[in-house]
């Protein structure tokens, strides 16, 4: 299911790579997978995670060289995460989170299953390596006070603590913000006197000031709505934010929904606020959730906002004084992520040249914008560097993972700086190039998809596997994808097709990338199903290609794509010869209970009965087709009782299953070994069932 919101140069041939048939899931996962870099503010010096073969360890590297330097030595596959980044303002200090979030009853994800438990907490690190890293505090996210005096940590509140390298200021106190709500932190004024921060007070939420020497709090202009995105302007005279109705009684949270949002913006000493702008009434609410930090405001002045206006998401730039918002972004394609330079410069991931893959842009309000990176790469997480001579992304294409590049400002060939080159048993020459297509629904809706044909060695009619991505509002591509679960099912999809298998990866409706319309399909999910229509069309493209055997047709996904695999089997055991569910979604009327992040669909009352009668389960009398079910017990996205539910039901009626559970594991799946075991056995599972 979604998770709130939240590649790649290989130089010269690799020698002795591997034939198709020799393949191995660990050769393809033997790279090392960097997450999106972050920067300092006042220096060109980047660190990012990096998860080699399931040990997440920090790096970092500094313009002009790039030269990386490995900052911890994390050796387990323990499934530790290690998040929310920060650099101090100079660089020379790195502050990060290590562990999982606690569940319900509090404890700290522990996928290993240590009987001595796990922690969430902050730690810091010199960027020079001259000593190791040393804990701060428990807590879930972290950011540097102004000069890199003190970490800003977030866990149950807001508290300020010293860190081993720095002074601590007089303000700094563990309990910095006590007041009512669910506080966080939002961003220091630029003097550093002031601290700016969201209440959450659950059916609505305040921007707030925190004076630090006075040690008071000014709110700006509470209202009965939901305040949120608040940022400072340059000289620290303003604020501004972003505004949208308060919650109702009753009222849950709709995925599919698009509320109007407005920007406000108010003198940061009174208080007194006044609207800028307010969207159309179908363009905001995708934005405002997803896009990190929707609301920016520029050195030049400018305020930038993310928003559906023109049915695609694009930035616009908005005048503090009023007026109407000019596009930055444009055309038929969707800006994903975003970097906005000291120069005030956007630069920015989207799709406009090929809907299919990620390409760069830089752009100003008013100018076209200008493409950076080039043909056939997936290009993402941009982040423009202090001193405005340098871009770092992630960069990746169909044969090369994802790796931490460079490039100029201007633009050109992207530099790999992180891995430099593959390991060996990468077998890059050996993975197959996905085709690019289009299928049309019976009720005329097209979608999209790529397919991984086996190698010319394999003769005569072959099974086929649809692969179908979780979310929904996700974007499977035709390469390394920058997302480490999909990621992971790439390599998946590639080693099926090196074993005799046609592989397509299906972009149903409701996912993103293709425009809001595509998104907001109507009766998607609980409300009709209607994205079934669009695995019914892969499945009549796989039934008529030639080197398909239309007996041995299977599918499988994880999370709602879990969901479309229960689907087609009890819908459809007559079309779907076998499927591999992994903690999918079965029944909606369960989830509308909430309690994981698969009732997002606020759903109401008199929409429980559409809902039940669009889930898996109000068809299993149907279900004839072998299938394995995999599921990890500590899933907070989609719960754990409704893979029970199903396996009992099934189990009953005497269909063929198999179940691989994993305790204590996440719905991500954190561990390298979990992952190992979890393509294993589902190519174990199709070559049994589909004989290839």
């Amino acid at each position: 299911m979604r998770q709130r919101w939240q590649g790649w140069m290989l130089v010269g041939a690799l020698v002795g790579a591997p034939s198709a048939q020799g393949m191995e899931i660990a050769d393809l996962l033997s790279a090392p997978q960097p997450e999106a870099p972050v920067a300092a503010a006042k220096a060109p010096v980047i660190a990012w995670v990096s998860n080699e073969r399931g040990a997440r360890n920090l790096w970092v590297a500094r313009a002009p060289e790039f030269a990386p330097r490995k900052l911890t030595d994390y050796s387990e596959d323990d499934g530790q995460l290690l998040s929310s980044l920060a650099l101090s303002a100079d660089g020379r200090t790195l502050a990060y989170v290590r562990g999982g979030g606690p569940d319900a009853a509090g404890n700290a994800s522990n996928p290993t299953g240590d009987p001595d438990g796990a922690e969430q907490a902050v730690w810091a690190v010199p960027t020079d390596g001259a000593s190791a890293p040393k804990r701060v505090a428990a807590g879930r996210s972290v950011s540097f006070a102004p000069g890199g005096d003190a970490l800003i940590v977030q866990g149950k509140g807001v508290g300020c603590y010293a860190h081993a390298f720095a002074k601590t200021p007089a303000w700094c106190v563990e309990a910095l913000l006590k007041t009512r709500g669910a506080n966080s932190a939002a961003g220091f004024s630029p003097d550093g006197g002031r601290l700016l921060f969201v209440s959450n007070r659950g059916d609505h939420s305040f921007v707030g000031v925190l004076d630090l020497a006075a040690r008071s709090v000014r709110w700006i202009a509470p209202d009965y709505n939901n305040d949120s995105a608040p940022v400072w302007s340059p000289d620290g005279k303003r604020i501004a934010f972003l505004r949208t109705a308060g919650t109702r009684p009753g009222q849950a949270f709709d995925l599919t929904a698009a509320n109007p949002f407005e920007v406000w913006i108010a003198d940061a000493d009174s208080g007194v606020a006044r609207r800028l702008f307010r969207s159309g009434d179908t363009a905001g609410g995708y934005a405002q959730f997803a896009v990190p930090e929707p609301l920016r405001w520029g050195r030049d002045g400018r305020l930038l906002f993310g928003s559906e206006e023109s049915g695609w998401l694009h930035w616009y730039a908005l005048s503090p004084e009023g007026g109407a918002p000019v596009a930055v972004s444009r055309g038929d394609c969707e800006v994903e992520t975003a970097g906005l330079s000291e120069t005030g410069t956007l630069v920015y991931s989207a799709n406009c040249d090929d809907i299919e893959r990620r390409q760069l842009y830089a752009a100003v309000a008013g100018a076209a914008p200008k493409r950076l990176s080039g043909d056939g790469q997936i290009a993402t997480d941009p982040l423009p560097l202090s001193g405005a001579q340098w871009i770092a992304f992630r960069h990746a294409d169909a044969r090369r993972p994802t790796a931490i590049a460079v490039m100029p400002a201007a633009g050109g060939e992207p530099r790999r700086i992180f891995p430099a080159q593959l390991p060996a048993a990468f077998p890059a020459q050996a993975l197959v190039e996905p085709k690019t297509l289009t299928l049309r629904a019976a009720d005329g809706v097209v979608s999209h998809a790529t397919v991984f044909l086996p190698p010319a060695s394999f003769k005569g009619k072959r099974p086929a596997l649809i692969y179908v991505h979780g979310g929904p509002i996700r974007q499977m591509l035709p390469g390394w994808h920058y997302s480490s679960y999909y990621y992971n099912d790439y390599a998946s999809n590639q080693w099926l097709a090196s074993r005799g298998f046609v592989v397509l990866a299906l972009n149903f409706r409701a996912g993103t990338g293709y425009g809001q319309a595509f998104r907001r399909a109507a009766k998607q999910g609980p409300r009709g199903a209607s994205e079934y229509e669009d695995v019914l069309a892969a499945r009549a493209h796989l039934a008529g290609l030639a080197e398909v055997d239309a007996r041995r047709i299977g599918i499988y996904g994880g999370s709602y794509g879990g969901y479309l695999t229960a689907q087609a089997l009890s819908r459809n055991s007559d079309l779907f010869a076998a499927g591999v569910d992994r903690h999918g979604v079965h029944d909606w009327r369960e989830s509308a209970k909430g309690g994981d992040n698969s009732g997002l669909w606020g759903l109401k009352p008199d929409e429980l009965e559409l809902a039940g009668q669009s889930s898996p389960v109000a068809q299993v009398e149907n279900w004839r087709s072998p299938v394995l079910f995999v599921h990890g017990d500590d899933d907070r996205a989609v719960k754990f009782s409704q893979s029970v539910d199903l396996v009992e039901r099934l189990r009953a009626r005497g269909v063929a299953l198999e179940t691989l559970v994993i305790p204590d594991e996440d719905h991500f799946f954190l561990r390298y070994a979990t992952w190992m075991q979890v393509h294993r056995s589902t190519m174990a599972f199709f070559e049994r069932q589909l004989k290839p």
